[in-house]
Protein backbone atom coordinates (compact mmCIF):
# COMPACT_ATOMS: atom_id res chain seq x y z
CA UNK A 1 0.00 0.00 0.00
CA UNK A 2 1.94 3.51 -0.85
CA UNK A 3 1.98 6.61 1.18
CA UNK A 4 -1.22 8.37 -0.54
CA UNK A 5 -3.32 5.21 -0.11
CA UNK A 6 -2.68 4.86 3.80
CA UNK A 7 -3.20 8.61 3.87
CA UNK A 8 -6.64 8.86 2.22
CA UNK A 9 -7.53 5.84 4.31
CA UNK A 10 -6.91 7.57 7.41
CA UNK A 11 -8.25 10.92 6.02
CA UNK A 12 -11.45 8.40 5.53
CA UNK A 13 -10.96 6.80 9.34
CA UNK A 14 -10.81 10.14 10.95
CA UNK A 15 -13.91 12.13 9.06
CA UNK A 16 -16.31 8.62 9.33
CA UNK A 17 -15.40 9.18 13.70
CA UNK A 18 -16.07 12.69 13.29
CA UNK A 19 -19.40 11.66 11.31
CA UNK A 20 -20.28 8.62 14.64
CA UNK A 21 -19.10 11.16 17.23
CA UNK A 22 -21.82 13.57 15.98
CA UNK A 23 -24.67 11.17 15.60
CA UNK A 24 -23.92 10.41 19.00
CA UNK A 25 -24.25 14.07 20.41
CA UNK A 26 -27.15 14.99 18.15
CA UNK A 27 -28.86 11.84 19.78
CA UNK A 28 -28.91 12.57 23.47
CA UNK A 29 -32.82 13.34 23.73
CA UNK A 30 -33.41 9.50 23.69
CA UNK A 31 -33.75 6.97 26.61
CA UNK A 32 -30.68 6.52 28.66
CA UNK A 33 -28.15 9.02 27.38
CA UNK A 34 -29.32 12.05 29.28
CA UNK A 35 -28.12 12.51 33.15
CA UNK A 36 -29.63 10.81 35.79
CA UNK A 37 -32.83 13.59 36.70
CA UNK A 38 -31.30 12.70 40.59
CA UNK A 39 -28.18 13.16 39.89
CA UNK A 40 -26.96 9.51 39.72
CA UNK A 41 -23.52 8.33 38.57
CA UNK A 42 -22.94 4.78 38.69
CA UNK A 43 -20.35 1.76 38.07
CA UNK A 44 -20.39 -1.83 37.79
CA UNK A 45 -17.28 -3.25 39.76
CA UNK A 46 -16.79 -7.19 39.43
CA UNK A 47 -16.46 -8.93 42.48
CA UNK A 48 -18.37 -9.22 46.14
CA UNK A 49 -20.10 -6.01 47.76
CA UNK A 50 -19.45 -7.22 51.14
CA UNK A 51 -15.61 -6.64 50.80
CA UNK A 52 -16.60 -3.17 49.13
CA UNK A 53 -18.19 -1.95 52.52
CA UNK A 54 -15.86 -3.68 54.47
CA UNK A 55 -13.97 -1.24 56.04
CA UNK A 56 -15.18 1.92 54.50
CA UNK A 57 -15.21 2.95 50.92
CA UNK A 58 -12.05 2.80 48.89
CA UNK A 59 -10.00 5.55 49.04
CA UNK A 60 -10.97 8.03 46.02
CA UNK A 61 -14.50 7.61 47.77
CA UNK A 62 -13.96 8.20 50.72
CA UNK A 63 -12.61 11.49 50.22
CA UNK A 64 -15.94 12.61 49.03
CA UNK A 65 -17.82 10.47 51.91
CA UNK A 66 -19.33 13.49 53.62
CA UNK A 67 -20.29 15.23 50.53
CA UNK A 68 -22.42 12.10 48.76
CA UNK A 69 -24.36 9.62 49.03
CA UNK A 70 -23.91 5.66 47.97
CA UNK A 71 -26.07 3.17 47.47
CA UNK A 72 -24.88 -0.31 46.37
CA UNK A 73 -26.72 -2.92 44.24
CA UNK A 74 -26.23 -6.74 43.09
CA UNK A 75 -25.63 -6.20 38.88
CA UNK A 76 -28.02 -7.98 36.56
CA UNK A 77 -26.65 -11.67 35.86
CA UNK A 78 -24.92 -12.04 39.13
CA UNK A 79 -22.00 -9.78 37.10
CA UNK A 80 -20.64 -8.46 40.34
CA UNK A 81 -22.46 -5.10 42.04
CA UNK A 82 -23.33 -1.41 40.77
CA UNK A 83 -21.91 1.46 43.01
CA UNK A 84 -24.54 4.53 42.62
CA UNK A 85 -23.64 7.66 44.19
CA UNK A 86 -24.68 11.37 43.86
CA UNK A 87 -23.98 14.48 45.71
CA UNK A 88 -26.19 15.64 48.53
CA UNK A 89 -28.24 18.64 48.11
CA UNK A 90 -27.10 20.25 51.46
CA UNK A 91 -23.25 19.47 50.71
CA UNK A 92 -20.12 22.20 49.66
CA UNK A 93 -17.63 20.46 48.01
CA UNK A 94 -15.03 23.24 49.57
CA UNK A 95 -11.51 21.68 50.20
CA UNK A 96 -12.91 18.62 49.13
CA UNK A 97 -12.46 18.62 45.62
CA UNK A 98 -10.74 21.66 45.43
CA UNK A 99 -10.94 23.63 42.07
CA UNK A 100 -12.75 20.80 39.91
CA UNK A 101 -16.06 20.82 39.11
CA UNK A 102 -17.94 18.04 42.01
CA UNK A 103 -19.72 16.20 39.23
CA UNK A 104 -16.73 15.60 38.14
CA UNK A 105 -15.12 14.51 40.57
CA UNK A 106 -17.21 12.62 41.42
CA UNK A 107 -17.32 10.85 38.18
CA UNK A 108 -13.22 10.42 38.66
CA UNK A 109 -14.07 9.06 42.31
CA UNK A 110 -16.19 6.51 40.85
CA UNK A 111 -13.94 5.37 38.17
CA UNK A 112 -11.01 5.42 40.70
CA UNK A 113 -12.69 3.37 42.99
CA UNK A 114 -13.96 0.56 40.39
CA UNK A 115 -10.46 0.44 39.57
CA UNK A 116 -8.86 -0.06 42.93
CA UNK A 117 -11.00 -2.42 44.13
CA UNK A 118 -10.94 -4.67 40.86
CA UNK A 119 -6.85 -4.28 40.00
CA UNK A 120 -5.61 -2.46 43.50
CA UNK A 121 -4.34 0.01 41.37
CA UNK A 122 -5.29 3.39 39.78
CA UNK A 123 -4.20 3.05 35.97
CA UNK A 124 -2.94 6.85 34.88
CA UNK A 125 -3.14 7.95 30.64
CA UNK A 126 -1.51 11.30 32.01
CA UNK A 127 1.21 11.93 31.91
CA UNK A 128 0.96 9.90 28.26
CA UNK A 129 3.27 7.14 28.79
CA UNK A 130 7.08 6.79 27.75
CA UNK A 131 7.71 10.74 26.95
CA UNK A 132 7.44 12.46 23.60
CA UNK A 133 6.97 9.59 21.22
CA UNK A 134 6.76 9.99 17.42
CA UNK A 135 4.05 12.31 15.45
CA UNK A 136 1.88 9.34 13.77
CA UNK A 137 -0.96 9.91 11.04
CA UNK A 138 -3.90 9.92 14.18
CA UNK A 139 -2.04 10.53 17.18
CA UNK A 140 -2.53 13.52 17.33
CA UNK A 141 -6.30 13.23 16.98
CA UNK A 142 -6.25 11.11 19.26
CA UNK A 143 -4.02 13.34 21.89
CA UNK A 144 -6.82 15.97 20.92
CA UNK A 145 -9.72 13.78 21.61
CA UNK A 146 -8.35 12.79 25.25
CA UNK A 147 -7.30 16.67 25.72
CA UNK A 148 -11.05 17.52 24.81
CA UNK A 149 -12.87 14.75 27.08
CA UNK A 150 -11.27 15.77 30.33
CA UNK A 151 -12.41 12.56 31.60
CA UNK A 152 -15.99 13.19 30.77
CA UNK A 153 -16.25 10.39 28.77
CA UNK A 154 -18.38 10.07 25.66
CA UNK A 155 -21.61 11.60 25.70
Amino acid sequence: MGVKTAVAAGAVGVAAGLVARSLVRAKTDSQGDSRHPEGWKSVTILGDAAAFDQGGYPAPLQRLAELIEVRVNPAPGDKGFEVHARLREDAEAGDAVGDDDPEQALRAALRDAKQLFETGEVLRAKPRPHGKRPATLLGGVVDKAEDDAKGEGVL
